[in-house]
């Protein structure tokens, strides 16, 4: 299956457990008082480390290795199972010690709940990446839509009918059961080969999967530690406008190119040895991208103000600035951000590491000191950071890969150009014409920036756009004639 029709299915994975997500959201909302939804956050803050460790952790040298020898499938089986009950045991015994910490009893039985999970999620980790280190994002997709429906269903069954803190934690003892059971149904492991364990393998497994935990850790790091200083100096009403405005600005960042992300680590550890073939995915797929994200980000940016007032009234308005800032971020960042697992794939996790490292200090130096001016500040450091840390990436990405800066000029140019046109286009728009009516203003503004990108990117970018249209007329025709024969 090729690079983008696993793309698809990663995408279609993300986006569907996304959606069953907020439905699930909204019913548990109008069942369960606001505070349960507390009680969950402050105790994923502790147990979301472990999931971060079990999903990116020891796996990760298995999908990068070529061997699908057993000794290193059930070494790398056998030493999850020993982090993810190492994990449980230590979250579990901190559990009353973080439920003092927050004066919530609750707390500590949710953290309990989510060690249940954390325990069962570890049986299909390696079967699961095994799927991915073949490229079976179809599976994947099947079982993590299965998942999502079930532990959602549990999940609304148990707020109306049985208790509410267990209705917000069921999904986390669900979901990586359910998990867990598809894995090893899709992939079976061999009972006969179950004790093959190696000690050298399992050294070389800690060795590159340490690069890419510490890696993952410092990014989970990263993407909260904004969210604990606004709600410390700034308070519980400045967190919640910073976070609608930040999930909304990293949308791009968090859907379209995590689903892209998922997929290229198995494919460049596949063609880890044939850096020029890497070079070529690596400068198509970030021009592709390029090619939705920019726009999507800075064209939601011209219309955030009639976004937000349309979707959650005028009480929200003061978010707009800061979502413009981190709408121009999230874009920024949707492009370079895939960088990450090119690096792993071609075996220099260390690489990513640092730059997680240097990500997460500079991020933390700058938030404490412009804090202190408001989210509008604290939008700007974001921005900053995405600038320093993404051209760092872009140039180690740069040397390993032999890329031209004139190369990525080229790749990205015309939807650069494209974009400029559009945006140049609805300001002057919105300069010399005034709608009183906020709902016509907002799908004006939205059909003059589609129009004026896609006319502006066809005339820039008319091979591509052509060979891209006749490749999907083309598909469409086999797949016709396919369904006649």
């Amino acid at each position: 299956m090729s690079v983008y029709k696993n793309t698809m299915w990663s995408f279609l994975s993300i986006v569907g457990v996304q959606i069953i997500n907020i439905l699930t959201n909204i019913i548990l909302a109008r069942v369960l008082a606001p505070e349960y939804f507390g009680v969950l956050g402050m105790a994923m803050v502790f147990a979301g480390i472990a999931f971060v460790i079990q999903e990116a952790g020891l796996s990760s040298y298995l999908i990068y290795n070529k061997s699908n020898s057993n000794k290193l499938i059930y070494s790398t089986f056998w030493m999850n199972i020993l982090i993810s009950a190492i994990l449980t045991a230590l979250i579990w015994g901190m559990s009353p010690h973080i439920a003092n910490l927050y004066k919530s009893d609750q707390v500590e039985e949710v953290l309990k709940y989510v060690c249940i999970g954390i325990g069962l999620g570890a049986f299909g980790s390696t079967s699961r990446a095994l799927l991915m280190k073949e490229n079976n994002f179809k599976k994947i997709t099947v079982i993590d839509l299965i998942a999502e429906i079930v532990s959602s269903i549990c999940a609304v069954i148990f707020a109306i009918y049985i208790d509410g803190i267990l209705a917000v934690s069921t999904k986390y003892i669900m979901r990586p059961m359910i998990q867990s059971i598809l894995s090893l149904i899709y992939k079976p492991l061999s009972i006969k080969n179950f004790f093959a364990v190696d000690l050298n393998e399992s050294k070389k497994i800690i060795s590159y999967s340490s690069n890419v935990l510490g890696s993952q850790l410092f990014m989970y790091a990263n993407n909260n530690i904004d969210y604990f200083l606004v709600g410390t100096y700034l308070g519980k009403i400045q967190l919640g406008l910073y976070t609608l405005a930040f999930q909304w600005g990293s949308i791009a960042r968090y859907y379209l190119s995590s689903a892209i992300m998922r997929v290229m680590f198995p494919e460049v550890s596949k063609l880890q040895h044939n850096l020029v073939k890497v070079k070529n995915m690596y400068l198509d797929i970030i021009s592709k991208l390029a090619l939705i994200t920019l726009p999507l980000c800075i064209g939601l940016a011209l219309v955030s103000y009639e976004f937000i007032y349309i979707l959650y009234g005028q009480n929200w308005l003061e978010t707009v600035r800061v979502l413009q800032v981190l709408l121009v971020a999230g874009g920024i960042a949707s492009i370079t951000v895939v960088g990450g697992p090119v690096l792993r794939g071609i075996g220099k996790p260390q690489v990513e590491m640092k730059i997680s490292i240097l990500s997460f200090c500079s991020f933390s130096l700058l938030l404490m000191i412009f804090i202190r001016y408001g989210l509008v500040a604290v939008a700007y450091t974001e921005l900053l950071r995405v600038l320093i840390v993404e051209s760092i990436r872009v140039l180690a990405l740069k040397k390993y890969l032999k890329i031209e800066i004139g190369e990525l000029v080229r790749k990205l140019m015309p939807t650069v150009k494209a974009l400029l046109i559009m945006v140049l286009v609805i300001v002057i728009f919105d300069y010399l014409i005034v709608i009183p009516n906020v709902y016509i203003s907002f799908i004006s503004k939205i059909l003059l920036g589609m129009i004026s990108y896609g006319g502006a990117i066809y005339i820039f970018n008319k091979n591509e756009i052509e060979g891209l249209l006749h490749k999907i007329k083309f598909k469409g025709v086999k797949n016709e004639k396919n369904i006649n024969c």
